[in-house]
């Protein structure tokens, strides 16, 4: 019946099925939670965006 040969293999096939559950009921938990980003956060983006285009525009003019 369903090549239950021992129970390793009826342990491998319930926790099979606990993960499937646990991964359904966490993606229902969670399906459109938006993450909130603190102003901390926000200036080390905006901090990090700034210096991205200033290394990119030295490139840019390195080559030019």
């Amino acid at each position: 019946m369903l090549g239950l040969t021992g129970f390793s293999v009826f342990l491998a096939y319930l926790l099979l099925l606990l993960t499937t559950a646990f991964g359904i009921v966490y993606g229902i938990m969670y399906w459109n939670k938006d993450g909130e980003i603190s102003e901390s956060e926000l200036q080390a983006e905006k901090d990090w965006m700034k210096e991205e285009i200033e290394i990119d525009e030295e490139l840019i003019g390195g080559d030019a």
